[in-house]
């Protein structure tokens, strides 16, 4: 079990036209959750996920997309957070995957 009492070394979070968006990424691991395309805030399970990207969701988003065996869960953040979003996924959990489109 994670310990509460750390802090993450980079907090995105986003509230986009009625959703909500947020990665964080700690020292040993990645926690993200998102109600975009849910009717819920939903937790990513990341210890299912397969792999990661960054895709543009619109003029004013992107979308960091955890994909898992069984789908793909799309926490919005803005267009200003993707670069520095990239390098922290990228160093904490390797290299993305190739784009969707």
């Amino acid at each position: 079990m994670p310990d509460p009492s750390v802090s993450p070394t980079l907090d995105l979070q986003l509230t986009w036209r009625g959703t909500f968006g947020r990665v964080r990424v700690f020292d040993d691991r990645v926690a993200a959750e998102t109600s975009y395309e849910r009717d819920a805030l939903t937790p990513v399970p990341m210890e299912s996920v397969r792999g990661w990207r960054i895709e543009p969701c619109d003029f004013d988003a992107v979308c960091v997309e955890f994909v898992t065996a069984g789908e793909t869960y799309r926490v919005l953040l803005d267009t200003t957070d993707e670069q520095v979003a990239g390098l922290a996924l990228r160093r904490a959990l390797g290299a993305p995957l190739p784009s969707a489109s």
